[in-house]
């Protein structure tokens, strides 16, 4: 997978002239910002996920089912972690 990655990556550098490392920095800055909003959103309040649109290539979006699975697991983090110092009291 990775060499057709590269060979994509260099027929691009070559085709418009920039360097192998500005199209590999075009390429992942797409998924970088994806990352932050997906990073900055709380886990507990959906209007803080933000949907975000990628042209060409698609929407990023949060299911409500998927809300309540990050939710749950939050919640069962936290009941763990009460229950380990609980038993590490004892």
């Amino acid at each position: 997978m990775a060499n057709n990655e590269d060979k994509i990556i260099k027929h691009l550098s070559l085709y418009y002239r920039i360097p192998v490392v500005d199209i590999k920095d075009i390429i992942k800055s797409q998924f970088k910002l994806v990352k932050e909003v997906i990073t900055f959103a709380e886990k507990d309040k959906e209007e803080t996920f933000k949907t975000i649109q990628l042209p060409n290539f698609g929407k990023f979006t949060l299911k409500k089912i998927m809300l309540k699975h990050i939710v749950n697991y939050k919640l069962k983090k936290e009941r763990d972690a009460i229950k380990n110092r609980e038993s590490n009291m004892e």
